[in-house]
């Protein structure tokens, strides 16, 4: 999931993602895939029947079809763009604003008797702090995903404040669920280009 990679040619040896566990296309995808998967199975027992079911069953695709993409199907590595001086200050300092940005909406929810809706806000700072990302780290599916994610967590906000809480727990699920295709998505390409 870090750095762009450069223009594929036809020569290009294609090989399994883990012939190359150590780089970050493929071992970044597993952190990404590991927060994808605590979405939808922490939240999915908040849902009413039958979607419990329905969310483990729509994971499980969507896993399959990443760890196939990303692990098994030979694809075409290139070079990675190295990344700018700052790319770790970046990094840092997006993950210190996730923390602080889910800390306080949680201390702000707490007090107003909503905690229910605390996964909502940790969809926001999660998808809020991979916008960054895209920029430093050369990889423009960064934009995509914090702000589909940032997107999904405030309706599921919105609709939990107004409606049920649940909604910010259906919120996470599907935040999940989309989190798998879009790195799928972006692993895809490689195949793409390499075709």
């Amino acid at each position: 999931m870090t750095g762009t990679q450069q223009p594929v040619s036809s020569a290009a040896t294609l090989t399994p993602g883990f012939h190359r566990l150590w780089d970050p296309r493929v071992w970044g995808t597993a952190v990404g895939a590991t927060g994808a998967t605590v979405f939808v199975m922490e939240n999915r027992g908040e849902l009413a029947d039958p979607w419990p079911i329905a969310a483990a069953l729509t994971w499980a695709g969507a896993f399959f079809a990443y760890a196939w993409l990303v692990f098994v199907y030979p694809r075409a590595f290139t070079e990675i763009w190295p990344v700018g001086p700052r790319a770790g200050i970046t990094y840092l300092g997006s993950v210190v604003g996730m923390l602080v940005l889910i800390r306080v909406g949680t201390a702000l929810l707490d007090h107003a008797g909503r905690d229910g809706l605390r996964p909502a806000v940790i969809v926001v700072a999660v998808g809020l702090h991979f916008m960054p990302f895209a920029a430093a780290f050369h990889t423009p599916m960064f934009h995509v995903l914090g702000s589909v994610m940032a997107v999904l967590g405030a309706a599921g906000l919105g609709l939990g404040w107004v409606w049920d809480d649940r909604a910010a727990a259906a919120a996470a699920v599907v935040t999940g669920v989309v989190m798998l295709v879009v790195i799928t998505v972006d692993a895809g390409r490689s195949h793409r280009r390499s075709g």
